[in-house]
């Protein structure tokens, strides 16, 4: 299992919030980069991607009513 203390950050967290979201817009106010808490196999790219939330059954049919 992975060590996860208070000071380190979830490495989809870390790699979504490094992406500036309007990256044409000069940010006057940077801050310091956040460590990962720990070295990563994957891109960053990869990570992003699996941080996205995705339906589990997306194999439904159009007339069903949803069940909630």
């Amino acid at each position: 299992m992975t060590d996860r203390t208070i000071d380190t950050v979830p490495e989809a967290d870390f790699a979504e919030q490094t992406v500036p979201a309007y990256p044409d817009v000069e940010d006057d106010d940077t801050e310091a980069d956040v460590p990962v808490g720990t070295d990563r196999e994957a891109t960053e790219a990869d990570i992003i991607d699996q941080a996205i939330p995705v339906p589990i059954d997306d194999d439904y049919e159009a007339e069903s009513e949803p069940e909630y």
